[in-house]
């Protein structure tokens, strides 16, 4: 869910279970891009969601580093 249309982007999600409850994660994302020559890296948390990292932080990964590759 990070990725952008004619840019190959490199990252990993995470996921971490909370002692709040069975289903609130603390979730992130990490990236950079172009993966082949990369000018743009981001990192991305988000504490207690219901969900994983791929839902929550990659998308917003993939907005900061649009974002990022256009300024840059």
């Amino acid at each position: 869910k990070a990725q952008i249309p004619g840019v190959t982007v490199a990252g990993k999600t995470g996921t971490a279970e909370t002692e709040r409850s069975d289903t609130i994660n603390d979730v992130w994302f990490i990236g950079f891009a172009p993966a082949e020559n990369p000018r743009v890296a981001v990192a991305v948390t988000i504490q207690g969601v219901v969900g994983f990292g791929g839902d929550f932080a990659a998308p917003i990964a993939q907005t900061l580093m649009q974002e990022l590759l256009k300024a840059s």
